[in-house]
């Protein structure tokens, strides 16, 4: 799983050792207790690449529907482009090359 932070990264998860969680209906205070920490406490996804680049809060990234990559989008107005090693391969200024934020072309 990839996600994008306000703090300038992208980061890539390892969502293996998820286990799928039943939730039932708490019978009391300490049960609803243990809910929370076992759903969301819980230390079973492990942040195995930490993408550091952008010069402003990551608001998009997502992995490429056939190609061993990231893509990721930030306020700072770049698009990056990430090997799945977490290196950043290739930047884009979308202004420059003549291509508006919301995805129009300019003539």
């Amino acid at each position: 799983m990839v996600s994008a932070s306000l703090d300038q990264t992208v980061r890539v998860w390892d969502i293996g050792a998820l286990r799928k969680k039943g939730v039932a209906p708490a019978e009391d205070l300490m049960r609803l207790t243990q809910m929370n920490t076992d759903l969301f406490g819980g230390g079973d996804a492990v942040v195995k690449y930490v993408l550091e680049g952008h010069d402003r809060g990551v608001n998009w990234a997502s992995f490429h529907p056939t190609l061993p990559l990231i893509v990721s989008g930030a306020d700072d107005r770049q698009v990056k482009l990430w090997r799945m090693n977490g290196m950043c391969f290739q930047t884009i200024f979308p202004r420059v090359m003549g291509i508006k934020l919301d995805g129009d072309i300019r003539s």
